[in-house]
């Protein structure tokens, strides 16, 4: 159901950006200086993927891999998902609790204007909280009863059957996958 609130009235309309041909290392210490949990990733003017804290931690950190070689479009989540800015706050709500999305750039005509997290979404439309605490609910079940298989599952990325799935960022991923984005076990 609309809330009537627009993501123009709740985003953030400075976004620190990063190239992708930078390092992981470069771009853990842009977040630090900026205190922020993201940067979108900017080929020119077009956004090609947003790469996040928790990039750093689950992609970089956790696999102890060297951060000032490793290039930030090998860690970035793309295609990236994005808004507009007269979508409704309770759309963005939904879609960011589905997917599991804490921050969506917000782009209008092609152009990156502005950054929406999910702390923006709840100081606008409270409401949302209870869309996010279902997911998580849901999410937490899901994740008990995958990480109890045995059997295996399918790749989130390639849909392929694998016994050696492994969580990396927001998706379960097999060999190959990971392999396609440069992380070693």
């Amino acid at each position: 159901m609309p809330s009537g609130i627009k993501v123009r009235e709740a985003m953030r309309k400075r976004v620190v950006t990063i190239a992708p041909g930078r390092t992981a290392l470069e771009a853990a210490k842009l977040m630090r200086k900026e205190d922020i949990g993201s940067l979108v990733v900017v080929e020119g003017k077009k956004v090609i993927g947003i790469v996040t804290r928790e990039d750093m931690n689950d992609k970089v950190a956790a696999k102890d891999l060297a951060a000032s070689k490793l290039l930030v479009k090998r860690i970035m989540n793309s295609p990236v998902v994005s808004c507009a800015p007269d979508d409704d706050i309770s759309d963005i709500s939904h879609i960011m609790s589905k997917y599991g999305y804490e921050r969506l750039p917000v782009i209008e005509n092609g152009k990156l204007v502005g950054i929406i997290a999910t702390r923006e979404v709840v100081k606008v439309a409270p409401a949302a909280i209870e869309i996010f605490r279902q997911h998580f609910e849901e999410e937490s079940a899901q994740e008990t009863a995958k990480s109890e298989s045995s059997d295996g599952d399918e790749c989130e990325r390639c849909g392929n059957f694998s016994e050696n799935l492994q969580r990396i960022g927001d998706e379960w991923l097999c060999d190959s996958c990971r392999e396609d984005e440069g992380i070693e076990e």
